[in-house]
C-alpha cells in the first residue's frame, strides 16, 4: 500500500512540473522572420516578424526594425516595443542583406542562434539583393503570412533546383568545410518578390557572385544533389551542320554522377553524369523514333557546353561550391594538404571535365 501510494505521490510531482514553467502564447513574440542588414552608416540593422494572436488587434503580424551592435543585443530593444518576450526558438527564415554579406566577418552575427540551444538553426538563410526592410514589411494580399509565404516559396524553389535550401546548421558546415565555399538562397523585392537564383560566398564568407535558377541546377547536378525536379529548357541544333537552333524542354531523371581527381602538377577533375530524360516540349518537327540518338547527341553537347561556362566563371571568381574540394582531399591527399588553406586559387588552376550521357526514356504523349 505504501508503495502505492509513493507512486502516485511522484506521478503528481512529475505532471506537475511541466507545469511551473509553462508560459502562454500571448506572452511570448516568436520571431518567425529575423533580417540582419547594414545601412549607409555601416550601423547594424535588425528586424523581426511575428504573429500577433490577441484577439483584439487587427493586424495579425508585428513587424519592427531597430538599429543595434548585435543581434542578441537587438532583443532588448525589441522587448522595449513589441507586446511580449522576444524568442527565436521558432524562426523560419533568416534574411541577410547583400551590403552585410560583403563584410568579411558578418557571420560572427549568427553566433546567439549557434550559442544558445533555445534558438533555432533550422531557418532558411536567405540572401536579399537589397534593403532586408524591403522585405520584410512587404505585405501582399494575395499571399498569406509573409512568413509562410518566404518559407514556401524556398521550399518550393528548391524543390524544382531553381535555387538552393540552406539552413544555418547547414551554413556553417559549409563555411567550416575547407573542400567548398558556401551557397544560399537569393531573393530580390520589386513589385513582389523574386527569387533570383542562388548566391554563392567564398572561402571567408563573403558574397561572391549569383548564379541563375538555370546555372543552380547545374550546380546541385555538381554537387550530387539530385533530390526533387529538374526541368531544362535548352536550345539545340537537333541535327549535326544545323544553322538554326531549336528549343526543346525536357525533365531530367534518375540523374548519377561520379567524379574522380587526380594530380598532375595541378588538379584533374573528372565527371561522368548520367541521366534519363523525358521530353515535354518540342517546338521543332524531328523523327525522335528515327533520330533518337542524334538528338540525345545534341541535348549532351549543350549540357556538356553549359557545365564547362559555369565551371570557368566559378573558377575565374576562385570558389568551390560544387564541393571538388572533398575528392581533392580524398584521392590525392599529399597535394590537397599543402594548398587547403587556399584552395579557391588551387581549384581555379586546376581541369574540370564533364561528360553527359543522356538516355531517352519518354517522348510524350505524341511522337
Amino acid at each position: 500500500m505504501r508503495r502505492k501510494v509513493l507512486c502516485c505521490v511522484l506521478l503528481l510531482t512529475f505532471m506537475m512540473t511541466g507545469c511551473f514553467d509553462q508560459t502562454s502564447v500571448e506572452d511570448v513574440s516568436l520571431t518567425l522572420i529575423l533580417g540582419i542588414d547594414l545601412d549607409d552608416n555601416d550601423n547594424l540593422l535588425v528586424s523581426m516578424s511575428s504573429p500577433v494572436f490577441n484577439k483584439e488587434a487587427k493586424q495579425k503580424e508585428e513587424t519592427t526594425g531597430v538599429k543595434s551592435v548585435t543581434v542578441r543585443k537587438s532583443r532588448e530593444k525589441f522587448d522595449a516595443t513589441v507586446m511580449a518576450l522576444t524568442s527565436g526558438s521558432k524562426t523560419q527564415v533568416m534574411l541577410v542583406g547583400k551590403r552585410l554579406l560583403k563584410r568579411k566577418n558578418w557571420q560572427e552575427y549568427l553566433d546567439p542562434f549557434y550559442r544558445d540551444p533555445k534558438n533555432t538553426v533550422t531557418a532558411r538563410v536567405v540572401a536579399v539583393d537589397g534593403p532586408v526592410s524591403d522585405v520584410m514589411f512587404y505585405n501582399p494580399k494575395d499571399k498569406p503570412r509573409l512568413p509562410l509565404y518566404l518559407a514556401k516559396l524556398v521550399d518550393t524553389a528548391s524543390i524544382r533546383n531553381v535555387t538552393v535550401r540552406t539552413t544555418l546548421q547547414e551554413l556553417r558546415e559549409q563555411s567550416k568545410e575547407k573542400g567548398m565555399t558556401a551557397s544560399i538562397t537569393e531573393m530580390k523585392k520589386k513589385k513582389r518578390v523574386w527569387l533570383t537564383g542562388t548566391a554563392l560566398l567564398d572561402a571567408k564568407g563573403r558574397y561572391k557572385l549569383t548564379l541563375t535558377p538555370d546555372e543552380s541546377m547545374l550546380l546541385r547536378i555538381l554537387q550530387n544533389e539530385n533530390k526533387g525536379e529538374f526541368p531544362f529548357t535548352l536550345a539545340i541544333k537537333p541535327k549535326p551542320g544545323d544553322r538554326n537552333k531549336e528549343w526543346i524542354s525536357f525533365s531530367a531523371q534518375n540523374i548519377k554522377v561520379k567524379t574522380k581527381a587526380k594530380y598532375d602538377g595541378r588538379f584533374i577533375f573528372n565527371t561522368d553524369i548520367k541521366m534519363r530524360v523525358i521530353i515535354t516540349e518540342r517546338l521543332f518537327s524531328f523523327n525522335t523514333r528515327k533520330d533518337a540518338e542524334k538528338l540525345q547527341k545534341a541535348i549532351e553537347t549543350k549540357l556538356e557546353a553549359d557545365f564547362k561556362h559555369l565551371i570557368k566563371k566559378i573558377q575565374d571568381a576562385e570558389i568551390d561550391p560544387f564541393g571538388f574540394g572533398k575528392y581533392a582531399r580524398a584521392y590525392t591527399y599529399p597535394e590537397w594538404e599543402k594548398v587547403q588553406n587556399q584552395w579557391g586559387k588551387a581549384f581555379a588552376k586546376g581541369d574540370v571535365n564533364v561528360k553527359v550521357n543522356v538516355k531517352l526514356a519518354g517522348m510524350g504523349t505524341i511522337k
